[in-house]
């Protein structure tokens, strides 16, 4: 299945986006926040960083995720499963524009 030039912009676009806001928030999630000085402000500050962390390692999966979706718009691979090399239903696209698998894949892979 061939998507028409109207999808393939739409979600080129719905990528970009995403892209933008999570640079945007991994950007703030490395801001240090400095609460004080007293030992429950330190542990408090220690917490949220360990909470960012793992937040920033999530945010920067699905960024990758989405740049390697915008690359394969710009090869003209978008929307081909990585497993069966047949075209990603449209639907799941539009939920998921960085979806590497068709439903038939994804629903192999974990069951």
């Amino acid at each position: 299945m061939q998507y028409n030039d109207e999808f393939v912009k739409k979600q080129k676009n719905i990528l970009l986006e995403e892209k933008k806001r999570l640079k945007e928030r991994i950007s703030k999630l490395k801001e240090f926040q400095d609460y004080g000085f007293d030992d429950e402000d330190n542990a408090q500050e220690i917490s949220d960083y360990e909470n960012n962390l793992s937040i920033e390692e999530q945010m920067s999966f699905l960024l990758a995720k989405v740049n390697k979706a915008i690359l394969s718009i710009e090869n003209k691979t978008y929307g081909q499963c990585s497993k069966c090399q047949k075209s990603i239903e449209e639907g799941r696209l539009e939920i998921m524009p960085y979806a590497e698998l068709c439903v038939t894949c994804k629903d192999l892979n974990n069951g």
